[in-house]
């Protein structure tokens, strides 16, 4: 696949590692924007890309694990 623009790629990139990297620059940006409207998005967007990291590993794992998992959460 050609890279046509500067957008940057992904390839051979563990999902549940981007994942974090997004959580990660969500939270930064959380603590250096001026509103607190702002802030309590990157925040909410930094938790759900977490989340998306944590389903993204338990995937892999057998479904008594993971139901399990969620009989405990919910």
């Amino acid at each position: 696949m050609s890279k046509e623009n500067n957008e940057p790629t992904f390839e051979g990139c563990e999902p549940s590692t981007l994942f974090r990297e997004f959580a990660a620059e969500c939270m930064e940006l959380a603590q250096t924007t001026p509103t607190p409207e702002k802030r309590a998005l990157y925040l909410k967007m930094a938790s759900l890309w977490h989340q998306m990291a944590q389903r993204w590993e338990k995937k892999g794992e057998p479904a008594s694990a993971i139901s399990g998992q969620a009989a405990d959460e919910g």
